[in-house]
C-alpha cells in the first residue's frame, strides 16, 4: 500500500475572494470570480464554474491583498454542485503567501483534517474543530454543522466563521475560543 503524503502546511477553511485567470478544457481562455474554501500555504481548494485540466496552469488574484501567482491545476475534486466544480491547486511560489493571514503551524491533526472554527447559535462560544473535507464541503453546503454546545447546553447550527475573526471579541455571552 503507497504511503500518504505528508501535508507541508495546515489547511484552514476560509473564503477568500479571488479572480482566476486560465484557459479552459476547451481550449478558450477565461477570467473568473472566484472564491477559496480551504487555503494553505502550498495551495488552495476552489471552486470555478469552468472546467480545467490536472497539471494546467492558472494565475490567480487575491483581492484582499491584490497579490497574484500562478498555481498548477492537482485534481478535480469528485463533489460536483450546481454552483460549479471544486478544483486543489498547487502554488508554484509556495513561500509568497498571497492569502494576508498567518496560518498556523501544522500539528499531527492537520494532516488528514481541515481547521475550522464555528460559533455555538446561542451563546456565542467558539471552537476550533478539524473535519475531513468531504464533511466539510456537505457542512458548508448545509449552512454549517448542526451540534450541542458544551456551555450553554443547546443544540443548534453553529455557523463557520471565517479565518481571522476567530479572536475577534463574541458577544459578551461568551468571550472565550474552547478547544475540542
Amino acid at each position: 500500500m503507497p504511503l500518504a503524503r505528508q501535508r507541508r502546511s495546515c489547511r484552514i477553511t476560509t473564503a477568500i475572494p479571488i479572480r482566476i485567470y486560465g484557459i479552459d478544457f476547451r481550449g478558450i481562455d477565461f477570467t473568473e470570480e472566484a472564491s477559496t474554501l480551504v487555503v494553505n500555504l502550498h495551495g488552495a481548494k476552489i471552486r470555478l464554474t469552468h472546467q480545467l485540466l490536472p497539471d494546467q496552469e492558472i494565475r490567480l488574484l487575491s483581492h484582499p491583498t491584490s497579490l497574484e501567482a500562478v498555481f498548477r491545476v492537482v485534481t478535480r475534486v469528485p463533489e460536483s454542485y450546481p454552483q460549479g466544480t471544486f478544483w486543489g491547486i498547487e502554488a508554484l511560489n509556495p513561500e509568497r503567501n498571497i492569502w494576508g493571514m498567518n496560518i498556523p503551524e501544522i500539528l499531527p491533526p492537520d494532516q488528514s483534517a481541515v481547521r475550522v472554527f464555528a460559533q455555538c447559535p446561542e451563546c456565542s462560544t467558539r471552537e476550533l474543530l478539524r473535519m475531513e473535507e468531504p464533511f466539510l464541503v456537505t457542512a458548508q453546503g448545509a449552512g454549517g454543522i448542526y451540534r450541542g454546545c458544551l456551555v450553554c447546553g443547546k443544540q443548534g447550527l453553529w455557523k463557520f466563521i471565517p479565518y481571522g475573526e476567530e479572536e475577534a471579541p463574541a458577544p459578551p455571552a461568551a468571550e472565550k475560543l474552547t478547544p475540542s
